[in-house]
């Protein structure tokens, strides 16, 4: 009886999931709108802005040798906001308030 109910719900789960995809839009359609990102090493990321969750997707560019250097967020508007570590209020003592990689990753603390 336990083995049914995971298995329907693993199911409709996975039906949830992959509903989505097979209604997707033919090429021809607009695509929805993103926000882009040139990074660091040349390379264009696009963000999309979640609507349900009201926040927009967020990328830590860690630039080529893995040094946190900016932060690239979309907003509502579908333009993009980038944070520059030097922008920071942030310190070792402060440091533990601040939730998420940035802006922790700008500092090194021992």
């Amino acid at each position: 009886m336990m083995h049914n109910r995971s298995m329907w719900l693993v199911t409709a789960v996975m039906m949830a999931l992959l509903l989505p995809e097979t209604l997707l839009p033919t090429a021809n359609a607009v695509s929805e709108p993103v926000c882009s990102y040139r990074n660091s090493e040349d390379e264009t990321i696009f963000l999309k802005y979640l609507p349900l969750l009201r926040r927009g997707q967020d990328y830590v560019d860690f630039g080529k040798d893995g040094k946190c250097l900016k932060r690239a967020i979309c907003t509502d508007t579908f333009k993009t906001i980038v944070e520059e570590c030097g922008q920071q209020k942030i310190t070792c003592a402060n440091k533990d308030r601040f939730t998420g990689v940035f802006p922790g990753c700008c500092l090194k603390c021992s």
